[in-house]
């Protein structure tokens, strides 16, 4: 004899019309509620508030806000099922927003929240939508729940598949406010932009956020604003025109003399870019500066290098000029580079990651169609594949400044020169043998750079045969 089980009958089935809409609002009040109703620590900010901040105000249309875990018994203590999803708008382009709540999510098995999540990332990928992910999931154990007694797809808790995040044609950032693990994990490492509050965790480890994320930064405004000029920094909408980023002018925030030969990547950085545009992976310290920006509101992927003492790359560098290398080919967006290094760091350049980052930094810049520019202002090299620019990895421009020494063979594995030897090298003969592009001087650098970019556009706009030029001059080198 078998039995039936018994369906479970809604409370509120018999609800009359006024009781329904009291429903609604009354719903919508626990909602907020349970998102304000939580200790917080300094620089933090709740799962709603983080979303409010990041999308321009009054744009966000939530998809399942009254979503609740199908085990009845801990319905009001997840409301969104923690998976908090919608459309939006951010810098007045249209994205995909997933934001996680860890308090509901320690009271859940997050079914219908993963369910949800699996459909916005389809969406996005299927509308070409870039896509903002606010990671903050739960150490605590999700309780036990009898898998029969929920209600979900038939009482199946049957997920809803999920389209490959390689498959998409628009930037993913990922800001993890808390811990990041599991597939959300896998998902953060696989984004455009990783930026991280000090609050992070990825998987099991505890301080894990430096060697993880590009950028750590010490309060979800913060990483929440870095994220928001990335967004604005990138021609996301293909076709159409770039929007000003928040207080961004078209003008540099400084200038450079032609007495300024030896200017630090930070002031490079000031002088070339509008100002306000930026967004730096890591610091802009004494010797290399990476990140992304505008020039007259073209956006442009950038390392540059200098400063006094000369310092090689170490394998911390070549991960953040692999990062910018890489935005450059997948999104056609010009990459400009400083050169006044002593190359690479000996010790690290004979390390698997030290290699591993360089060589993607190199196929990216070969697979790029955008404008690519170079400047040796110091020590560097204008032939080869190296990764700050050369003959090999096909750059439109390779320009000097006066003050420039460089290379004028292929040095194997670009290695550190010994700073104690000045360079032999002489600019003038580079020139002469038409290694050169141009030369010119510090104080028309940014001049320079704008009509480049201005001749040579979007990298959608030249010809396909662009894609091989880099490997074609490399094997002949």
């Amino acid at each position: 004899m078998t039995t039936r089980r018994r369906r479970h009958v809604s409370p509120e089935k018999n609800l009359t019309i006024a009781e329904r809409l009291q429903r609604v609002d009354d719903e919508r009040a626990h909602i907020e509620a349970f998102d304000r109703e939580r200790e917080l620590q300094p620089g933090q900010l709740t799962p709603r508030q983080r979303v409010e901040l990041l999308v321009d105000e009054g744009s966000f249309l939530e998809i399942g806000a009254f979503a609740k875990s199908q085990h009845h018994e801990v319905a009001k203590e997840t409301p969104a099922d923690g998976v908090i999803v919608g459309y939006a708008e951010i810098s007045g382009r249209r994205t995909v927003v997933i934001a996680e709540d860890p308090i509901a999510l320690a009271n859940s098995d997050a079914q219908v929240g993963k369910n949800k999540r699996n459909r916005m990332l389809s969406n996005a990928i299927y509308r070409r939508l870039p896509i903002v992910f606010l990671a903050d999931g739960t150490s605590d154990e999700v309780p036990e729940f009898d898998a029969h007694a929920g209600v979900l797809l038939s009482r199946v808790a049957e997920q809803l598949p999920a389209r490959d995040i390689a498959e998409r044609e628009a930037p993913l950032v990922t800001v993890a406010c808390g811990l990041c693990a599991g597939q959300n994990g896998a998902l953060a490492v696989r984004s455009d932009l990783l930026v991280a509050t000090d609050r992070a965790r990825f998987g099991a480890q505890e301080g894990s956020a430096e060697s993880v994320a590009d950028l750590v930064c010490e309060s979800d405004t913060e990483a929440i604003g870095a994220a928001q000029r990335f967004l604005a920094t990138l021609p996301i909408d293909l076709g159409s025109p770039l929007l000003p980023i928040g207080d961004a002018s078209a003008e540099a925030a400084h200038n450079l003399t032609d007495e300024d030969m030896y200017a630090s990547p930070r002031e490079q950085m000031d002088a070339i870019f509008d100002a306000g545009s930026i967004t730096l992976l890591g610091p802009a310290d004494e010797h290399c500066a990476v990140g992304v920006g505008q020039v007259e509101g073209v956006p442009v992927a950038f390392a540059l290098t200098g400063g006094s003492p000369r310092a090689s790359l170490t394998t911390a560098d070549m991960k953040r000029i692999a990062r910018a290398a890489s935005w450059s080919a997948d999104y056609q967006i010009p990459f400009l580079s400083t050169q006044d290094t002593l190359g690479y760091d000996p010790v690290d350049a004979a390390s698997g990651e030290f290699m591993f980052a360089a060589a993607r930094a190199v196929e990216s810049l070969r697979a790029s169609h955008a404008a690519k520019i170079t400047m040796i202002t110091g020590w560097g090299h204008a032939l080869g594949d190296f990764a700050l620019g050369g003959m090999g990895t096909g750059f439109d421009f390779i320009w000097c400044w006066p003050s420039a020494r460089p290379a004028m063979t292929d040095s194997p594995g670009y290695l550190a020169r010994d700073p104690e030897s000045p360079p032999s090298e002489d600019p003038w003969e580079a020139a002469d043998l038409g290694l050169v592009s141009e030369m010119i001087t510090p104080g028309d650098t940014r001049s320079w750079v704008v009509r480049a970019l201005q001749l040579l556009g979007p990298g959608r706009a030249l010809p396909a045969a662009h894609y091989d030029r880099g490997q074609q001059i490399h094997d002949m080198t």
